[in-house]
């Protein structure tokens, strides 16, 4: 996971760019909000249609409704920040 500035993205953004290809998670940090870089299939138009298309699977109301119940039942986890999540994450 590599955490970077908005700043620090315009200076290098090809390596960033390269960087999610490869599969690297690379968030950057803005004023008017965090987002993550993430590569998407040359033709976008047929991404799209394959997420709806998966989302309207029955493999993914499978998945949404196993989420759902593990919510209800409280198995779920909360950090109070980022840094709590990562030492949480880094431990597995």
């Amino acid at each position: 996971m590599t955490i970077i500035t908005g700043s620090q993205f315009r200076a290098n953004q090809g390596k960033y760019i390269d960087m999610a290809h490869q599969g690297e998670n690379v968030y950057i940090k803005t004023r008017r909000g965090n987002v993550v870089l993430t590569p998407v299939a040359d033709d976008i138009e047929d991404e799209e249609k394959s997420f709806q298309e998966y989302v309207g699977s029955m493999s993914f109301q499978s998945v949404a409704e196993k989420a759902r119940q593990e919510f209800l039942d409280g198995k779920t986890r909360s950090f109070g920040s980022a840094s709590e999540a990562q030492q949480w994450m880094d431990s597995l």
